[in-house]
């Protein structure tokens, strides 16, 4: 917070001069002067900026060119938005275990992100999401509900936990760890995006071509 703030000192009087000399190519004559001073000094300038931040912030930061200037401005989130491929490791029953599961990302903008695993057994779905600098690294922090297995009711039963997931080698890997409040805990490792939005466990792994 304090690092965005000592570079919004610096960014809002240049962004205020940019969309002054906007503002002032458009001809007001049709206004009182008295009138004309309050719109050209105030309110069409704070018109330009408000558009100018709002389009960074809902759809620069997507753009690979401009996403580093918008993270460097505005702080946004890196773009990770979509459906990834990976396993998951975990125990049951004593014995170490592996499947393939899919961690689908939504980001409507700079800021937001929401958050669905799919397994073969059913879905969970973050209550609270964040992403994180952490160690000069983005950290993926959420916890989560997860509905009751359609396979196994009696033995994995809904539960609520917490996941903690690293953004490495330039958003081409996702990889990290879960709790939940079972007192269970396991691997997730994601190598895999599509930049579709997939809800559905089938037409996921339809759509990465596993059989």
């Amino acid at each position: 917070m304090k690092n965005i703030l000592m570079k919004q000192i610096f960014i809002i009087p240049i962004l205020y001069v940019i969309s002054k000399f906007i503002w002032d190519l458009i001809p007001l004559g049709q206004f009182p002067d008295n009138i004309k001073d309050i719109i050209n000094d105030i309110f069409g300038p704070i018109f330009f900026m408000t558009i100018f931040i709002g389009v960074f912030i809902y759809i620069f930061w997507k753009t690979p060119v401009i996403c580093k200037v918008s993270q460097f401005l505005f702080e946004t989130k890196p773009n990770i938005q979509g459906t990834w491929c990976g396993k998951l490791n975990y125990e049951r029953d004593g014995k170490k275990k592996e499947k393939t599961v899919f961690l689908v990302i939504k980001q409507s903008d700079g800021y937001s992100v929401y958050i669905w695993l799919l397994t073969d057994e059913r879905k969970s779905s973050s209550i609270f999401a964040e992403i994180f600098s952490y160690k000069n690294t983005q950290r993926i922090v959420y916890t989560y509900a997860n509905e009751e297995s359609s396979i196994n009711k009696e033995k994995n039963p809904s539960h609520e936990g917490l996941c903690q997931l690293d953004i490495v080698d330039a958003s081409n890997l996702i990889q990290g760890i879960y709790y939940t409040n079972r007192k269970t805990s396991g691997e997730l490792f994601f190598d895999r995006r599509n930049k579709k939005i997939i809800s559905n466990y089938d037409k996921a792994m339809k759509q990465f071509g596993i059989s």
